[in-house]
């Protein structure tokens, strides 16, 4: 479905119309997209007319109706477009837009020509200022075939290769939103009897098989998954839990298990969650949990392996239990901390009801006295339901509660949410049914939003001031909570202060923390690669990875090369600033043995792509997905660019930060002692 002229004849300055079906108008973006001509010149020089002015107005109203392809986004959806703008966009690699502001300066659409074939590329929708969805043209035929969530939306990606406004496969999807889309799945089932949805999150026979499980093991889960989509569409039609208005409140479940290579003939270490569930709530009606049963962690992305069920008090389940049999293979009642009809209580089933009224009311407030209101009204809710719940299930409650609240603090729409947490803390610390962990997350969301809103809205003077002060805090929680999970982000941060001060010998303290007390810690790799880096003069080091071009990379085949590694991103202007002496470098030191390998810490590789085909450099550059998260990052355990390393012919580094003013002295000196050597 395209989208029809009567959108985009003068909705978008410029933009070429196509005629099709004006019943698309109200229903969700599907297939092509929106070609836009984007000349900027004749929108900036309009003449400020009555009529210009009326224009401007129609094209922004136009605009707006614009839709994120998926169903169910949660996004700014304002009827009232007073001192709303349309502006055209340009970043600094020349990309063009079109970008829609509201009263408030909040950015609420973004739509985008990433290739600059005047077409419009990617789709950016916001909630309260914050990207939360992304509609992706990824192959330029301008369809759509990618649909990223992001922010306080979450993590999912999800892939569309046939480009029919369907996600049949997911690139990324946690645990928790897998549950969201298993609840989806049945409510869409229960629409029109289509069972794909749900299909997209099973485990396939082909990532079964790469698991390496052992025989036994691997025809098991075959088994249960020949049954899930076999038998998903009956379910979904006689189970009496999940009606078409439920919605998905959230996710139960105990902390992830990893099944150690060696375990009934398995080849590899395999991650999962034996048993979890979804609450979900229908209104005023009745709330009830979902068994999902066991999940599965294939790449970035979580795997279903059971047909659902629902929990009922005092009956056994026949799903989840895969691999850890003498759990019941049932959700234990504790995990979900609820009791009564369907597993959740009569006053949870009433709290439930009134935080999805809050939760509607927030998604249609009109202004920010509104919003603190309801915000206030949301954060003493979640106190209500932790309080309420047990074990894991308070847990989740409270995580969410010091998320939300301080989000809703930084973003300046909840300006009590600060001293709402100290309170918190303050009455229930000292109860023996609240976990230490429980409070120390709460402490540590509150210190990092406080300081987080203090800096954006400090002056360039006293941002130091204010910096200092934030780590002072930090490393006065890392005392408190020496073992506390938390204190491993908290000593990253102080380790990074340092690196970034030149109090490098400070940086390797923190970092081996880190490694010593928490060897667990998916920050581990980070602090481990940083401290290789800070140590690497005089050494050598490994860096691995694929070029865009998909071939793999090794810095040890490089021996006899000097070589600048250079990590960037297309959104740093330092980065992009140092280019010009690289290349200079390059020409003159080239074909004297000098190489340069970046390493792009993009996130998106399509920026990367854009940005070369209008800048080609000569050098071969290193992509993987993660941006500063990824491995690459990790490696070396670099977490700020530009960062540059020099290192010469014998394969050890001989300058591990360097300046790019800096790069013709290394370079003259390096190649003038080679000639030197060679003419002994």
């Amino acid at each position: 479905m395209q989208f029809e002229k009567a959108l985009l004849e003068n909705a978008l300055p410029n933009t070429r119309a196509m005629n099709i079906d004006r019943k698309s108008l109200t229903r969700p973006l599907t297939a092509l997209i929106a070609v836009a001509v984007l000349m900027l010149p004749a929108l900036c020089h309009a003449q400020q007319t009555q009529d210009d002015r009326q224009k401007k107005a129609e094209r922004l109203q136009k605009a707006m109706r614009f839709q994120p392809q998926q169903p169910g986004v949660d996004i700014d959806r304002p009827t009232d477009l007073k001192g709303f703008k349309l502006d055209a966009v340009k970043t600094s690699d020349d990309k063009t837009g079109w970008a829609v502001y509201n009263n408030r300066g909040q950015l609420i659409r973004k739509f985008m020509d990433i290739n600059g074939d005047t077409s419009l590329d990617t789709m950016s929708y916001y909630k309260q200022g914050i990207e939360v969805y992304r509609d992706i043209d990824s192959n330029y035929n301008r369809k759509f075939d990618q649909h990223r969530w992001f922010g306080t939306a979450g993590s999912r990606w999800g892939i569309d290769r046939n480009e029919d406004g369907k996600i049949e496969s997911w690139k990324r999807i946690s645990a928790e939103e897998v549950s969201l889309e298993v609840v989806e799945a049945i409510k869409v089932a229960l629409t029109n009897g289509d069972t794909s949805r749900f299909k997209t999150l099973m485990i396939t026979a082909d990532e079964v098989k790469r698991l390496s499980v052992g025989k036994e093991q691997e025809k098991e889960i075959l088994e249960r998954v020949k049954r899930a989509n076999t038998e998903f569409a009956e379910f979904a039609r006689s189970q009496s839990l999940i009606k078409k208005d439920t919605n998905w409140i959230h996710f139960s479940g105990l902390l992830p298990g990893i099944i150690p290579s060696g375990t009934n003939g398995s080849k590899t270490d395999v991650t999962i969650y034996d048993s979890v569930a979804a609450v979900v709530n229908n209104g005023r009606r009745s709330s009830g949990q979902l068994s999902i049963g066991t999940m599965i962690k294939i790449g970035d992305s979580w795997k279903v392996v059971d047909l659902p069920e629902p929990i009922v008090e005092g009956q056994a389940l026949t799903n989840g239990g895969l691999f850890f049999r003498n759990s019941g293979n049932s959700v234990d009642a504790e995990i979900a901390g609820v009791t009564g009809e369907g597993g959740v209580s009569a006053e949870e089933q009433k709290l439930f009801a009134e935080y999805e009224e809050i939760y509607r009311k927030i998604q249609s407030a009109s202004n920010n006295r509104v919003l603190q209101s309801l915000n206030a009204q949301r954060a003493e809710l979640f106190e209500k339901l932790a309080i309420s719940a047990e074990g894991e299930s308070r847990t989740n409650w409270i995580i969410q509660m010091a998320d939300q609240v301080t989000a809703s603090y930084e973003q300046g729409e909840f300006d009590g949410g600060i001293k709402f947490m100290q309170e918190f803390i303050k009455n229930h610390e000292p109860k023996k049914d609240y976990t230490k962990s429980d409070m120390s997350y709460c402490k540590y969301r509150v210190i990092n939003s406080f300081y987080n809103r203090k800096m954006r809205n400090t002056t360039t003077d006293e941002l130091e001031e204010v910096q200092d002060q934030f780590m002072e805090k930090l490393e006065q929680f890392v005392k408190a909570h020496p073992r506390d999970p938390n204190s491993a982000d908290a000593i990253l941060q102080l380790a990074l202060d340092d690196e970034a001060e030149g109090n490098i010998n400070e940086a390797k303290d923190w970092y081996k923390n880190i490694i010593t007390s928490f060897p667990n810690s998916a920050l581990v790799k980070r602090a481990q690669g940083a401290n290789t880096r800070l140590n690497s003069e005089g050494r050598q080091i490994r860096l691995t990875g694929r070029t865009l071009e998909g071939r793999n990379y090794s810095l040890a085949d490089r021996k006899g090369k000097v070589v600048l590694i250079q990590y960037w991103a297309t959104w740093c202007e330092p980065c992009k600033n140092d280019l010009r002496l690289i290349k200079e470098a390059y020409e003159e030191y080239g074909r004297r043995g000098f190489e340069v390998v970046g390493v792009s810490l993009d996130r998106d590789v399509n920026e990367l792509k854009g940005f070369l085909r209008k800048n080609p450099l000569p050098w071969t550059q290193l992509f993987a997905e993660g941006g500063l998260d990824s491995p690459l990052s990790e490696q070396l355990g670099v977490a700020m660019v530009p960062t540059m390393i020099l290192v010469g012919a014998d394969g050890k580094v001989i300058d591990r930060s360097v300046l790019s003013q800096d790069i013709d002295r290394l370079l003259t000196r390096q190649f003038s002692r080679s000639a030197k050597r060679n003419e002994r």
